[in-house]
C-alpha cells in the first residue's frame, strides 16, 4: 500500500459523497417543485411526492434518533414523518428530531447519521430483493449489475419485486441528503478527518503501520458502500433532467 493508495480511498469517498449530495439535492429540489410541496400544485402530486419520499424520510429521521440514543442525547420530540411542519427558521420540513444541543463531535454524529444509515438501508434492500449478493452490492461492477439485474431476467420475471426495489432504493438515496441543520458541523468534521488522513499519509515512511492500514481499510470499505447510493442518486437526477426536457418539447 503506497501513499497514493492511502490518500486515494478518502478522495474517492469525498467524490461519492459529493455526487450523492449534489444529485440527491437536485432530485429532491426538482421533485419538491414539481409536486407543489409547501403550497400550490395538485393534491395528487403532493400525495405522490409524500409516498415517494416516505421510506427515505422515516429512515433519515430514525437515524438521527438512533444517534441521539447511542450518544445519550435527550430527545424532546421525534416526528419520523411530518410533512408541512416547520423548522425554527420557518423552513418547511418532512420530519424532524428535536434534541438538546451537544458540542462537537456529538452534534456532528447526530447530524450526519443519515449519511451512513440511509445508504446502508439501500444496500440492504438491494441485497435482499435482487439477485445481487451482499458482496456484489458493496463492491459493484458493471458486469455484476448487468448479470444480476438484466441478464438474469429479474426485471421481467419479478416486476413487482423490481418496482419495490427501485422505489425503496430511490427513496433511501433521496433520504441520504442532509438538511442545512445536519450540515452545520460538516466543515469541522471534514477538516478533522482530512487532517488525520493527510498527516498519517505524510508521516508514513515505508513501514507498515497498523493504525494506517486500519484507516485505509475503513476508507476503502466506506468507498465501496457509497458507490451504489451515489450511482442511484446520479441516475435519479439524470432521469429528472431527461423527463423535464421531454415534457417541454
Amino acid at each position: 500500500m503506497d501513499r497514493g493508495a492511502m490518500l486515494g480511498a478518502p478522495l474517492l469517498i469525498a467524490i461519492e459523497l459529493t455526487i450523492l449530495y449534489a444529485a440527491g439535492s437536485y432530485a429532491m429540489g426538482r421533485l419538491t417543485r414539481i409536486s407543489g410541496f409547501g403550497g400550490g400544485g395538485s393534491a395528487l402530486g403532493r400525495m405522490a411526492f409524500y409516498l415517494l419520499v416516505l421510506p427515505g424520510v422515516v429512515l433519515h429521521e430514525s437515524a438521527h434518533y438512533l444517534a441521539c440514543i447511542l450518544t445519550g442525547t435527550k430527545v424532546s420530540r421525534f416526528a419520523p414523518f411530518s410533512p408541512g411542519s416547520r423548522s425554527n427558521s420557518g423552513r418547511l420540513m418532512l420530519g424532524y428530531v428535536r434534541h438538546e444541543r451537544r458540542a462537537f463531535p456529538i452534534d456532528a454524529i447526530i447530524g450526519l447519521a443519515p449519511i451512513l444509515i440511509n445508504p446502508l438501508g439501500l444496500l440492504f434492500v438491494t441485497a435482499s430483493l435482487t439477485p445481487l449478493t451482499l458482496q456484489e452490492v458493496t463492491t459493484p461492477s458493471a458486469g455484476a449489475v448487468e448479470e444480476g439485474l438484466f441478464a438474469s431476467g429479474f426485471l421481467t420475471d419479478a416486476p413487482l419485486l423490481a418496482v419495490i426495489w427501485a422505489y425503496l432504493s430511490l427513496s433511501f438515496a433521496l433520504g441520504s441528503v442532509p438538511s442545512r441543520e445536519d450540515l452545520s458541523s460538516l466543515p469541522l468534521m471534514l477538516v478533522v478527518f482530512g487532517g488525520v488522513i493527510l498527516l498519517l499519509g505524510l508521516l508514513r515512511i515505508g513501514s507498515e503501520s497498523g493504525l494506517t492500514s486500519a484507516i485505509y481499510d475503513l476508507s476503502a470499505l466506506a468507498a465501496s458502500l457509497y458507490a451504489l447510493p451515489a450511482t442511484v442518486a446520479a441516475v435519479a437526477g439524470l432521469l429528472i433532467v431527461i423527463w423535464e426536457r421531454t415534457t417541454r418539447c
